[in-house]
């Protein structure tokens, strides 16, 4: 019983987390159809279970449809009737993507320098023109706050830029729109919801994974962290607070290259 009631704790302050995200980012407005992406991994049932919630704070005003890419990474039927199993219990179906093609344009003969950057355009790709043809004005996406700020550092250190994940992100003028309702979620609290709810993982993992970029960008912030308490928490307010004042853009010139 006080594990049960230890789950029913953990998404209140979920909940309340995404509901925090709804207001100060504005994700959902009235007649919304959105397009939830579900990976099988943990983040993204989380991020499926607390929006299928009949949660006052959008049930009434918004829609959901559940959307998983099969990119070709060793998927298969037994993993799809899993997936359409766990949307089923949450009141959606499940519409499956065959993009197989994917796998081998990010990691085959002729892998890209970077197959993971590959990989995610590919697949947002296809979650567009799914949310198009289902008629969804919005794509749902599973990324927490260390998502959030091991992009900013894989942008500041490999891609030469200061650029991180926004909350609530308008493509093609705002045709569409990517919002990342657990924006705000700290990733421990995502991953203890998921197993204090003993929620799978269905994912299909990448042959390259542990191995990737990004991969090393989270231990090394496992690592300051585990050096200065607070040190994440800091460097995601500080994405709040940025001075244009105080950077380089306006000398760096359109077409300047700087050693």
């Amino acid at each position: 019983m006080s594990h049960r009631l230890s789950a029913n704790k953990r998404k209140g302050v979920l909940l309340r987390s995404v509901k925090k995200a709804v207001g100060m980012f504005g994700l959902f407005e009235d007649g919304d159809r959105i397009l939830v992406a579900v990976s099988g991994g943990r983040d993204s049932l989380v991020l499926l279970d607390l929006l299928a919630d009949r949660s006052p704070w959008w049930a009434r005003t918004v829609e959901f449809v559940a959307v998983y890419v099969d990119a070709g990474f060793g998927e298969n039927e037994s993993n799809h009737a899993k997936l359409r199993d766990f949307a089923a219990s949450h009141g959606l179906p499940l519409h499956i993507l065959d993009h197989r093609e994917i796998a081998g344009m990010a990691i085959g003969d002729d892998r890209p320098q970077n197959p993971c950057f590959i990989c995610s355009r590919l697949r947002r790709k296809a979650l567009i023109e799914a949310a198009e043809n289902l008629g969804a004005n919005k794509i749902a996406l599973g990324h927490h706050r260390e998502d959030v700020l091991e992009t900013f550092l894989l942008n500041a250190f490999f891609g030469r830029q200061i650029a991180a994940m926004r909350p609530n992100q308008s493509l093609f003028r705002g045709r569409f729109h990517l919002v990342r309702p657990l924006f705000l979620a700290r990733e421990s609290q995502v991953k203890g919801y998921a197993s204090a709810f003993a929620f799978p993982d269905l994912s299909v993992k990448c042959p390259i994974e542990g191995s990737t970029k990004r991969q090393w960008v989270k231990e090394l912030l496992r690592r300051l962290e585990a050096e200065n308490p607070g040190l994440k928490r800091n460097l995601f307010r500080a994405l709040f607070h940025p001075k244009p004042e105080y950077l380089l853009g306006d000398y760096a010139g359109g077409n300047r290259h700087i050693d």
